[in-house]
């Protein structure tokens, strides 16, 4: 098998990790607080890290340190959004809504006068966006958790944004360790200011804990980072499309979530609007009135 395909498939199984973690995730929240239980998450995938990254701290920056500790925070708020609003929705739900920060990134990047969006990612955002309304809306109004997921959305795009404009004198891998350190340590005094912290119940809880703590996120991120290096960027989004579809598949298995057809369009609106975010679509280009040259 070429190396392309390996590292196709490998992120392939990652996505699928990631879609069977809002599952898991939610099923966590039954017995351990969602601080407590990203403070365990992102401490564990951070050690897991440590022996690849703790050659370089010593060689890092005050910018450095403040560059990474920043993008971490952003992080942090996304991931408290995220597992706070996976007590109050579907993990169908949050894994659809979560992959809205793919097409709210380049409308961020308008707003703060960065770079105009191109005819695609307008087209993209706008079916997305519609999809929400589809998937979330009852009675004209939004659910409690899939309003804190929305939350998550806007943070995870924040975090790209911060990610494109910061400057790091060292490693990816590094700039990544710190990040889910400082996740890790705000989760933890976040859970001890609330009297929310716990140690996990029982083995099935501490296996989910370290399940996607290791395989999820340390793991996750080391395969995600060889693949951008073996695959074209516009594959590997298109690749990373498929988390949402599989958080919808394991919440039907595993979850019991159940979709009616206004809620099957919706998912279906978001995910078309992710894909033609991402696609060379040149019939489009110049199409829409708000379009940057490629």
């Amino acid at each position: 098998m070429k190396p392309n395909q390996v590292w196709t498939f490998a992120l392939i199984a990652i996505t699928a990790v990631w879609g069977w973690s809002f599952v898991a995730k939610q099923q966590s929240l039954h017995s351990n607080s969602a601080s407590a239980l990203n403070a365990f998450i992102f401490i564990i995938a951070a050690v897991a890290l440590l022996p690849w990254a703790i050659k370089h701290l010593k060689s890092l920056s005050r910018r450095d340190w403040r560059a990474g500790v920043f993008a971490g925070l952003m992080l942090f708020i996304a991931f408290a959004f995220q597992t706070s609003g996976l007590a109050h929705t579907t993990p169908s739900n949050a894994g659809f809504i979560t992959g809205l920060s793919v097409v709210l990134t380049p409308c961020f990047l308008f707003l703060i006068g960065a770079e105009r969006p191109k005819a695609k990612q307008v087209v993209g955002a706008s079916t997305a966006l519609c999809g929400l309304g589809f998937l979330s809306l009852q009675d004209y109004a939004i659910h409690y958790g899939d309003l804190l997921i929305l939350g998550c959305a806007v943070f995870f795009a924040i975090h790209i944004i911060v990610l494109s404009k910061i400057k790091f004198g060292s490693t990816s891998l590094v700039l990544a360790f710190i990040q889910l350190l400082t996740v890790g340590v705000l989760s933890l005094v976040w859970s001890l200011a609330a009297g929310e912290f716990s140690l996990p119940q029982d083995r099935s809880s501490l296996l989910t804990v370290l399940i996607i703590a290791v395989v999820g996120t340390a793991v996750a991120y080391l395969v995600q980072t060889r693949a951008q290096m073996v695959l074209p960027a516009q594959k590997v989004a298109l690749l990373l499309v498929c988390e949402p579809i599989f958080s919808g598949y394991f919440g039907y298995l595993l979850a019991g979530d159940r979709f009616t057809s206004m809620n099957i369009l919706g998912a279906c609106l978001i995910v078309l609007g992710m894909i033609v975010s991402e696609l060379r679509l040149p019939g489009l280009r110049r199409k829409v009135g708000v379009v940057a040259a490629d």
